[in-house]
């Protein structure tokens, strides 16, 4: 889908299902890339949650461009729609040539989900965005990679994987900093453990241990420390949730949170997530409220 969507071959419309949220996101990116001027892209893209959708969601999708290519309009989460649902099917219908509409879903293996979102899955140009095998994440590191016109060795990617794990967006942002580093030479072992680190990785955990504390001046130097080593929101994000669903299950680190504050922790890491995701505020000034937040809770 992405290099036909390179070529210039764009659909009116997609459904972007299953659980990799950095597939989805990358294609969204394309898309915003090639279709809206920088200009105007507050004017020409809408973005929507299916849960919170408004009233005259059929107008603000059909609203023509001003200077882009076509007015882009994405709906996060489409099988959670509470209401809406046959305006969106109106503007999906229309089939006009200056909109392009992406919806998404989560995981689509139950027949509650399905059943709800099945017009979508017949009539939307669909694609399954699920989990990474191991294979296919060091195949995509390396087509990254050279892709960009550098190399990397085979350790290195295997140095890779047992930093960040499956974390795609956490991939992205290493492989973008080493290449920075490294624009026209071999990625190897040695640039990994430099610009990665084990140093690097230990941010994390401190974080964790200072929202679990209560302690909001070591919160927010480890959140520092992550943006120093060039972290992206969105990453830092979703290994806090990671860490979170762990504690709200039981199976997080001696001395996590427990269910009520897991809980908790959750909503409001999801309430920002959606405020990033949707524009509403900065990245960085968003996770640092989150985590005065998280620390100052007690």
């Amino acid at each position: 889908m992405r290099e036909e969507i390179k070529r210039g071959d764009i659909k009116d419309s997609y459904f972007l299902t299953d659980e990799n949220d950095f597939i989805k996101e990358e294609i969204i990116r394309l898309l915003e890339t090639i279709l809206i001027k920088e200009k105007t892209g507050v004017f020409d893209k809408t973005k929507f949650y299916g849960d919170e959708l408004p009233d005259d969601v059929y107008r603000q999708m059909c609203s023509p461009p001003i200077a882009s290519k076509r007015h882009l309009s994405v709906i996060f989460n489409i099988d959670r729609i509470r209401k809406g649902k046959e305006q969106i099917k109106k503007a999906i219908e229309s089939s006009s040539p200056l909109l392009c509409i992406v919806l998404t879903a989560g995981k689509t293996n139950n027949r509650k989900t399905i059943k709800s979102i099945e017009w979508f899955l017949n009539n939307v140009y669909t694609l399954r965005c699920g989990r990474f095998s191991r294979k296919e994440i060091e195949r995509w590191i390396l087509e990254t990679v050279e892709n960009s016109g550098s190399g990397i060795s085979r350790d290195a990617i295997d140095l890779l994987w047992e930093f960040t794990g499956d974390n795609m967006f956490s991939l992205h942002s290493e492989i973008e900093k080493l290449l920075a580093f490294k624009p026209d030479e071999k990625i190897g072992v040695e640039e990994v453990k430099a610009i990665v680190g084990e140093e690097r990785m230990l941010s994390i955990s401190t974080l964790e241990r200072a929202i679990c504390d209560g302690d909001i001046a070591g919160g927010i130097k480890a959140l520092e420390n992550l943006f120093m080593w060039g972290d992206d929101p969105t990453a830092i994000l979703y290994r806090l949730k990671v860490w979170l669903s762990a504690s709200l299950s039981g199976k997080g680190w001696k001395g996590s949170l427990g269910f009520d504050d897991a809980a908790a922790a959750i909503s409001m890491l999801m309430e920002t997530e959606l405020a990033i995701k949707l524009g509403k505020t900065d990245g960085k000034f968003a996770l640092e409220d989150l985590v005065y937040k998280l620390t100052n809770r007690k």
